[in-house]
């Protein structure tokens, strides 16, 4: 058996996943004390799970929206699913079959993706994008240790730039611990950053457009705590975090920052509950 049968993890936030994959690698190298070498090895293998990490969060935050929002299954319509997917994923996790064919491990890769599945165009936050193109960087780097065993190719000096690459050339990678934090700490920003900009785009989205065909805003909110807290709870669950060094706000203060800004302005503003 290759594989854990009884491993689930739909009940953690996509977030909170790539803080307890990051935290295992972490476990690694950043607790080894003053004194510590990192060797080569180690390092390379530790920059493919940070990596991965950032890609296995992307996969199960898309996946995540598409089941609940209502904007992203539109934008999903007419995407196509393998027969095996259909017949044997459940449905929470059907979004996931879209997927197969995306590759995150990239800037364009990820606002791609967004873009297709979530219908959210995030080339124009600067914020989002400057992480992206050291998340590229990165991701060059990575390709070097899965394609040529962590030795610098033509092609990734060019796209780090060949000027300042050029005589490393067929020399390997040698990760030095200052190195994998820089690295790590990157990851770990660029990940709570598109976090909080999908989680304010996504949210906002719903209360200020329709879905084709639909008359109403968003999923109907009525700006009454009782009656909106289950379709709350379902966004709040994708985004929020309990393992980050700062915990999100509980889903009763988030929605009522909600409700303050888009409850009145959508002429519902009831402030009881």
């Amino acid at each position: 058996m290759l594989f854990d049968e009884q491993h689930d993890d739909s009940s953690i936030s996509p977030i909170d996943q790539f803080f307890e994959n990051t935290l295992r690698l972490n476990k690694l190298w950043a607790t080894q004390g003053p004194g510590f070498i990192l060797e080569p090895e180690l390092g390379i293998l530790l920059l493919l799970g940070y990596v991965s990490a950032v890609e296995s969060y992307m996969r199960a935050l898309i996946r995540r929206i598409v089941h609940v929002d209502a904007h992203a299954q539109t934008c999903c319509e007419n995407q196509m699913l393998s027969f095996a997917a259909a017949l044997h994923h459940k449905d929470a996790m059907l979004p996931e079959a879209l997927l197969e064919e995306s590759v995150f491990s990239g800037k364009k890769g990820i606002l791609t993706a967004i873009n297709k599945f979530v219908g959210l165009d995030l080339n124009q936050d600067r914020e989002v994008t400057d992480l992206l193109d050291q998340y590229n960087n990165v991701c060059e780097l990575r390709h070097c240790c899965v394609h040529r065993f962590g030795k610098l190719g033509t092609k990734n000096a060019v796209s780090l730039g060949l000027q300042g690459h050029k005589q490393f050339l067929e020399k390997p990678l040698k990760l030095g611990v200052a190195d994998i934090t820089k690295i790590a700490d990157l990851l770990l920003t660029l990940v709570r950053v598109i976090n909080n900009v999908m989680f304010k785009r996504v949210l906002t989205r719903t209360a200020t457009s329709s879905t084709r065909g639909q008359v109403s805003v968003g999923p109907n909110w009525t700006w009454k705590k009782g009656r909106d807290k289950p379709k709350y709870l379902r966004y709040y669950m994708i985004f929020a975090s309990e393992k980050d060094a700062q915990p999100s706000p509980n889903a009763d203060e988030m929605y009522e920052r909600f409700r303050a800004v888009f409850g009145s302005a959508t002429g519902n503003g009831a402030t009881t509950v």
